[in-house]
């Protein structure tokens, strides 16, 4: 099953980089080091050409500036996605590092973009009813949900889900039972 999963990501021009993986299916990736002992040796085995980490072009020292920086910041925040910098990591980690490098931190160039840090970087509070509303969305996008995932791209989430239900697998069981009606048993 793990070749049949990298063939048909191969042939249908799907990423294989384990980096990818780790956020679109890691249980594939997961498997394909279980059952071959490392990833590139379950590439070898689905006759694969082994995954090479080309440049981008658009990252190449001394693209960033400011300004370019500043736009994207914005572009980011038209476009709806969370600006606190976890999720920001998670969705693009060079705008964030090479911001980082330019401002010297994420939240000076948020306010060189024009926004408030502080109220951006505010932990949101979670109930158990947001979590499992969080989670009930990200199977809705992502499918699975494994913790491992959760974990490094979600941790807020990850930790409240444990501390309202015990485990993330309890959280994940509770967001997938049907809702409840008011005065229905």
């Amino acid at each position: 099953m793990v070749v049949d999963a990298i063939q048909y990501r191969h042939v249908h021009g799907m990423g294989l980089n384990p980096q990818m993986l780790q956020s679109e299916d890691a249980s594939l990736l997961a498997a394909g080091r279980r059952y071959f002992g490392s990833w590139p040796k379950a590439l070898k085995a689905a006759k694969v050409p082994p995954v090479r980490r080309l440049s981008s072009r658009r990252h190449q020292r001394g693209y960033w500036n400011r300004e370019l920086l500043i736009g994207e910041i914005r572009r980011h925040a038209d476009l709806g996605h969370p600006l606190y910098a976890h999720a920001m990591q998670a969705l693009d980690n060079c705008l964030v590092s090479a911001a980082t490098y330019h401002f010297g931190s994420w939240a000076q160039a948020l306010t060189a973009a024009g926004f408030d840090a502080e109220t951006i970087r505010a932990n949101r509070r979670h109930s158990p009813e947001t979590v499992v509303e969080e989670i009930q969305e990200l199977m809705n996008e992502q499918g699975e949900v494994t913790d491992v995932v959760i974990r490094r791209h979600y941790r807020a989430l990850y930790w409240a889900a444990r501390k309202y239900f015990g485990s993330w697998r309890n959280a994940v069981s509770a967001a997938r039972q049907p809702k409840q009606r008011a005065g229905v048993l």
